[in-house]
């Protein structure tokens, strides 16, 4: 059953991560057209500004940032119908923080949802996504961040924004939703449940839709699903060159953003990605100890009385992945059999960047004037590497 649609309708996704949200904001932002048509405004032209808006909320008025989310909310009040916002990181803002950003809705129907998933499942892939970034650490170590970065104890070296990212109180549905309730009915505080592994792939997205009050089955769904987590074997062979990899594109020189597009983007999604690997396990009592936690939260959650789209049978049920194993498994020789290829990856990559450039240098010194042609090519020999002899 669909949500009643009302004039100007607000349906802040907030979270969480590692839950699903990629997908959904990728049907959200290719059938804007069609939502539009619908009654549906997904304010913005790209998932970026939803991102940046939710930073904005994070540091609060004070910071330049929040103008990202004012440019959204203008949007919204000129829209007579429903909007949608979504971005996970909403999740990480404070009470203080959320109760502003709901003032600035103004006297709209304000809805928050909150996309929760099974911590066994949502734990292991949020470690190896701190790796994608080369920072070291075990997933034991990880696990105890998670409750340190909320008490203040020790937490993630290397990266700061991890420290706010990465702990309970973004990932339960319980806490994030406590701090954005304000004063609003729970049943406009809602949760929404990932599917268990092996259901329909579609089943969130007609779940999350149910919220906006449209038929789900009016949007295309087909959207770029790859496979986004690293297999065990190259979650352990991050954890040993994370470090090396940050070094290499001055990550660990205070120019941290060059992490995302080599570390995270090409050497991780690009390269090893695509090589699959076993499910990440973790140890007995870590698993008893998260299963206990997920446990505490269905309980809150129940009680808060807040709506429910799924099963919360959903956030307590997951058993280990079929074949999972813990990474102190991996052995060296794995990680030799995994590494060797990619250095093959990275000389044809390499060569492949040099031969382009010698290409463009070819063309341009072919529209040049004579006179200049010679200093250029003394030049270019000057660049070519010792050794490097092209035909």
């Amino acid at each position: 059953m669909y949500l009643c649609r009302v004039a100007n309708r607000v349906v802040l996704h907030v979270g969480a991560p590692k839950t699903g949200t990629t997908f959904l904001q990728a049907v959200l932002f290719q059938n804007r057209e069609r939502l539009r048509a619908l009654g549906v405004l997904v304010p913005g032209v790209s998932r970026r500004e939803h991102g940046k808006a939710a930073t904005g909320v994070r540091k609060g008025p004070a910071s330049s940032k929040y103008a990202d989310w004012e440019r959204l909310v203008a949007q919204t009040h000129s829209w007579p119908k429903t909007v949608v916002i979504s971005n996970e990181w909403f999740s990480m803002a404070p009470s203080e923080h959320a109760r502003l950003a709901l003032e600035d809705l103004g006297n709209t129907e304000k809805h928050i949802v909150f996309t929760a998933r099974d911590f066994i499942d949502q734990v292991p892939s949020a470690w190896q996504e701190t790796l994608k970034l080369g920072v070291s650490s075990t997933l034991e170590g990880f696990i105890k961040s998670l409750d340190a970065a909320d008490s203040g104890g020790e937490v993630l070296p290397d990266v700061a924004v991890m420290r706010d990212r990465w702990r309970w109180s973004v990932f339960d549905p319980a806490e994030v939703l406590d701090r954005w309730a304000a004063d609003l009915p729970p049943d406009r505080l809602h949760v929404v449940t990932v599917p268990p592994r092996g259901a329909d792939p579609n089943l969130l997205w007609r779940r999350f839709a149910g919220l906006l009050g449209i038929d789900p089955d009016a949007c295309e769904t087909k959207v770029d699903q790859t496979r986004q987590s690293v297999g065990v074997e190259s979650a352990r062979l991050l954890q040993e060159i994370g470090p090396v990899l940050r070094s290499a594109v001055g990550a660990d020189k205070g120019i941290g953003h060059e992490a995302f597009p080599w570390v995270r983007q090409y050497f991780s999604q690009e390269l090893l990605v695509p090589r699959g690997g076993r499910p990440i396990a973790m140890r007995q009592s870590e698993f008893a100890m998260i299963r206990e936690r997920s446990h505490q939260s269905v309980q809150r959650v129940r009680a808060a009385g807040y709506d429910v789209v799924g099963d919360l049978l959903d956030l307590s049920s997951s058993a280990a992945a079929p074949g999972a194993r813990h990474p102190d498994g991996v052995t060296d020789r794995e990680l030799l059999e995994l590494a060797m290829p990619l250095l093959g990856d990275l000389l044809r990559r390499v060569r492949e960047e040099y031969l382009r450039a010698e290409e463009a240098e070819r063309k341009a010194t072919a529209v040049e004037p004579i006179a200049h042609r010679g200093q250029r090519g003394a030049q270019k020999r000057q660049r070519r590497p010792r050794g490097i002899w092209l035909v």
